[in-house]
């Protein structure tokens, strides 16, 4: 089979190898800011592929609190499984595998050339310097994950930071739903505390969620 008849089985027409380039370089971008873990890549979602405003699949914020669940469920980092989901919603299958190669692809490259030239750089005050400013930026954006986690759980929408900054009344609507708040204390005790395994906690809560839930509505 020719390079160019393969090309065309996976990819149709030369409109459809440019959709899967943009989806290559979307994610490639993604993958560049990835420190310190999946989770904060939460709030670079959210600006991509979340809301009318989003520059791409505009997702509804319910179906990206639905595919965080999900992610916590599944085997695999949480930016991974959502970059195959999100590959999957724009081109199909190929479109889930090119999002994922995307989003690994920066840190295959520069894990590679990190570990053939630790030993000579790390002593760098260039390359010290990088990483301590990348650590407090990365900080920042878990805790904006935390939020917005906050957000599609512990909350019913999202914070009204202008009414409590300025002492008004809430917007009408938004609580706190206890039974979240019970269970992000419980999680936390248990992790501390480590009583449980990541896994099975996560089992256990999402039993609770679904057998209170529908009794309870919070």
């Amino acid at each position: 089979m020719t390079t160019g008849r393969l090309i065309f089985l996976l990819f149709g027409t030369a409109t459809g190898l440019s959709v899967f380039f943009s989806i290559f370089w979307v994610f490639v971008k993604c993958g560049l800011l990835c420190f310190g873990g999946g989770s904060v890549l939460v709030p670079v979602y959210l600006d991509f592929f979340v809301g009318p405003d989003a520059p791409y699949l505009q997702l509804a914020p319910e179906d990206f609190g639905n595919l965080l669940a999900i992610t916590q469920m599944t085997p695999g980092p949480i930016s991974i499984n959502a970059a195959t989901f999100f590959g999957y919603r724009w081109a199909g299958i190929v479109g889930s595998f090119t999002a994922t190669f995307g989003l690994l692809f920066p840190s295959f490259v520069l894990m590679t050339v990190a570990l053939r030239s630790l030993e000579r750089w790390k002593k760098n005050p260039i390359v010290q310097g990088l990483l301590w400013g990348v650590a407090p930026a990365t900080i920042g954006m878990m805790v904006l994950a935390t939020l917005v986690f906050l957000e599609m759980s512990v909350f019913s929408g999202d914070i009204p930071w202008r009414s409590l900054f300025a002492g008004e009344a809430l917007p009408e609507g938004f609580r706190v739903r206890p039974l979240a708040v019970l269970l992000v204390a419980f999680s936390a005790w248990a992790l501390y505390t480590k009583r449980f395994h990541i896994m099975t906690l996560v089992i256990i809560c999402s039993v609770a969620g679904a057998l209170l839930f529908p009794v309870l509505g919070c």
